[in-house]
């Protein structure tokens, strides 16, 4: 009823104004008091009846209720202030995307105040990659980091970026301050993992990579990891021998056959023997490692103990056992004839070399145990050679010339080419 009394109250004023519109050329005569009068266009009344129709009603509304009244005029306001932060905001953004960093900044200024989001301030600080250095970033991130302590919104970025620019001490520490926030989460594992991988601390990247590959097997952040894991392990072993003692493999999709990590436990072990100066003991553990396993680096290094232990008599006879006896192998033998010819024991290395026999015609032949053909290895070029640089040099320290010219033919490549 009341908006039907308003409608007839402003239609009638409408239709007075209209007549008297008429009858004064479209204007409006105001007789205030005595002669005074202002002449005013009919437009210019109906308007300024409209804005003090709307000033009366707000006026009403404030004596009337005023609580009302000043809530709707706050959330009003507020609603306008929301409206220009989220335009800035929004402006902000396409500047980041175009990644244009004066209006970055212009926007971000606008919008930093206490209450500006820590998500926008991340977000500042990493489109700064484009302006500022490496050590301003990493400075940036600090503060952000002491003001919002604990907070993975700042350190997950902020580690990343350690990363990325090889901060591996500074990647340590975020990584365990993220895990005790958050334990196992996968960024910070990832990030570990990185740091132990650029130290070569193996045994510790392989505990980063199965929390990995446990909860997150198949994925793709694993994807690389599991490529990889085997060969680490491999390192770990020779780090520490017993570092899978109590490790379970469940983790892995196929089932591992750890037999294949007793040669890599020996090197571990005659390693750290080798450090600690015990010599003998290491070549112990590598001779036995071999006449097990029959691993052809498990020669390698017994030569380099030897070496390093200066030519122990010892090492050698360990050595020429190795040689003697029944699973004897064309490596040991080979490796046996190269420690005697450096101890001028020429003789024998001519018998020892007497009792190798090579496949005719064939630079690479099986590493096969003497009087057995069952085995499917094959030896390296690197061995081939050997042989013949040994058969080459003792001919030429007797001066037999022919026989050294035809020991030589095989190690000239080209000969082996027209072969």
């Amino acid at each position: 009823m009341k908006r039907l009394i308003l409608i007839a109250v402003v239609l009638l004023l409408l239709g007075s104004m209209g007549y008297f519109a008429t009858q004064n050329s479209h204007n409006v005569s105001l007789n205030f008091f005595g002669n005074f009068s202002i002449q005013l266009s009919v437009w210019m009344v109906i308007a300024g009846s409209f804005v003090a129709g709307w000033v009366v009603t707000e006026i009403w509304q404030f004596i009337s209720h005023p609580q009302r009244f000043v809530q709707s005029f706050l959330g009003k306001f507020s609603q306008y202030k929301d409206n220009k932060k989220q335009q800035i905001t929004q402006n902000f953004e396409n500047a980041s995307l175009l990644r244009d960093p004066k209006q970055v900044s212009k926007n971000y200024n606008k919008l930093l105040n206490q209450e500006t989001p820590l998500s926008i301030r991340v977000q500042y600080i990493d489109q700064l990659r484009y302006e500022k250095s490496a050590e301003e970033l990493l400075k940036k991130y600090a503060e952000l980091r002491t003001k919002f302590q604990g907070n993975l919104q700042v350190l997950l970025p902020y580690m990343k970026l350690a990363c990325e620019v090889s901060e591996w001490d500074l990647v340590e520490r975020l990584s365990h301050e993220i895990l005790r926030i958050t334990p196992d989460h996968p960024d910070a594992l990832e990030g570990l993992r990185q740091f132990y991988i650029t130290r070569q601390d193996w045994v510790g990247c392989i505990g980063q990579e199965r929390e990995l590959l446990k909860k997150f097997s198949g994925s793709l952040i694993t994807k690389n990891i599991s490529m990889t894991h085997e060969d680490h392990l491999q390192k770990a072993l020779r780090q520490d021998p017993k570092c899978l003692s109590n490790w379970s493999f469940r983790y892995l999709p196929q089932k591992r056959d750890k037999k294949n990590d007793k040669p890599l436990e020996a090197i571990g072990e005659a390693a750290q023997l080798q450090k600690s100066g015990m010599y003998l003991e290491a070549a112990r553990v590598l001779k036995e490692a071999f006449e097990r396993t029959a691993f052809p680096e498990l020669l390698e290094l017994l030569e380099e103990v030897y070496r390093e232990s200066g030519t122990d008599e010892q090492i050698l006879e360990m050595v020429g056992k190795l040689h003697n006896s029944r699973q004897s192998s064309i490596p040991s033998s080979l490796l046996f004839a190269k420690m005697l010819y450096q101890c001028d024991r020429l003789d024998e290395v001519s018998k020892v070399l007497d009792k190798v026999k090579l496949p005719a015609g064939s630079t690479k032949f099986p590493m096969a145990i003497l009087g057995s053909e069952d085995k499917g290895q094959q030896m390296t070029e690197v061995w081939s050679d050997l042989y013949h640089a040994l058969r080459y040099l003792i001919a030429v320290r007797q001066e037999r010339s022919e026989d050294a010219l035809q020991e030589a033919k095989p190690l000239l490549r080209e000969a082996k080419i027209l072969e």
